[in-house]
């Protein structure tokens, strides 16, 4: 049986004359969202139908409509990228409580971004208690998108999941969940959320997974000494440092230089590297540690995870050994308190039996990279 959370509140009075807006001519959704107050206009009359709306907005949205009030605003911020005192926070909060959202993996929630499906389908399955389905997909979104497409409620103007949710499409879904309108024109398939690689090209018989969650561990283990919060893997920057590591790799030798600089670390060098691979720093914040060592392993081992662990713990040990001394470059990094996600890659070099390793940093990641590919 489909559960629909019934509005009371919210919808105790009915309206029988829709709102004019004087920018679209009469949409069946929009009049039904704006006559049972669940959204109002703009100041200068318009509804801007094909406007995106981002995550704060639909999130507020949403929880407006199903409380029929504001919910109590939280003591703390749930979120690392706003505070208690926006006019979304408490509905922010409230839905994180509940379980109806998520943030990001280094704490941000992102409430100035545009809503993408996957995140709208997962808020209104959550928010309506929709009965999942069993889903095909194994992404995170599969059950909440294919929930959505199997009653009806995604209109056919979506093409993939990855798109950015408009005002008109919104509107949309709600009154088709709402009315339980299951025979409107739909989205019955989509295409995948396009995504690139990680870029690895490491032996089959090495568990890079192992092998980065021993680094992390590594870290966190000093950071806790230090009161420090926990560093968290970021695909982006496992990607990134993935690639210099390779890079490094294939030109014979290990620095920070690259394509058109000279000097040994050119900071603005670096960000432009990293802009080309589509990844952007929020307040411009990142670093890079690099090391190589030598790494033995027989490619006909079964399982080289232990020897590869063995050799970058080498490198660990020499950005650990700063700690203390005159020179702290690589240390810091390890234990700054301004970074929150880290990206670590290894590039192996058979012929020589020698590994590069890359390790970048930072606060947080502003833009949003193509997805990494699920590679398992």
């Amino acid at each position: 049986m489909k559960k629909i959370l019934i509005f009371t509140l919210v919808f105790a009075i009915s309206v029988t004359v829709a709102l004019a807006y004087s920018d679209i001519s009469d949409n069946t959704a929009v009049d039904y969202i704006t006559d049972a107050g669940i959204v109002d206009g703009y100041p200068d009359g318009t509804y801007r139908f094909d406007n995106p709306i981002n995550r704060a907005e639909f999130t507020k949205i949403l929880i407006e409509a199903s409380l029929g009030e504001n919910p109590t605003a939280s003591a703390d911020a749930c979120f690392n990228d706003f505070t208690v005192d926006q006019w979304f926070s408490s509905y922010v909060c409230y839905a994180k409580d509940q379980g109806i959202i998520g943030g990001y993996p280094d704490g941000s929630f992102g409430p100035a971004n545009n809503i993408k499906l996957t995140e709208a389908a997962k808020i209104l399955v959550n928010v309506f208690e929709i009965e999942k389905v069993q889903p095909v997909g194994d992404e995170w979104y599969s059950e909440f998108v294919e929930t959505l497409i199997s009653e009806k409620y995604i209109p056919e103007t979506f093409s993939n999941v990855s798109d950015d949710v408009t005002r008109g499409q919104m509107a949309e879904m709600i009154w088709r969940i709402m009315e339980q309108k299951h025979d409107q024109p739909a989205l019955i398939e989509f295409d995948p959320e396009p995504c690139q690689p990680l870029g690895e090209d490491l032996a089959s018989n090495i568990d890079m997974d192992q092998v980065r969650t021993q680094w992390l561990e590594w870290y966190n283990e000093e950071r806790r000494l230090l009161g420090l919060h926990e560093y968290v893997y970021d695909d982006q920057l496992n990607r990134t440092a993935t690639e210099w590591s390779k890079t490094s790799r294939d030109r014979g030798y290990m620095d920070h230089k690259r394509d058109g600089t000279t000097d040994y670390y050119d900071y603005y060098g670096i960000m432009a590297w990293f802009s080309d691979l589509g990844v952007e720093f929020e307040n411009g914040m990142y670093s890079e540690n690099i090391a190589w060592e030598m790494y033995y392993c027989d490619v006909e081992e079964v399982d080289c995870t232990q020897a590869m662990i063995d050799s970058v713990k080498k490198g660990f040990n020499f950005f650990i050994g700063e700690k203390g001394t005159s020179y702290t470059a690589h240390y810091d990094s390890i234990v700054s308190p301004n970074y929150n996600i880290i990206g670590f890659g290894v590039a192996v070099d058979d012929a020589l039996n020698k590994y590069y390793l890359t390790v970048h940093y930072a606060k947080a990641i502003s833009n949003e990279p193509m997805k990494i590919c699920d590679t398992k």
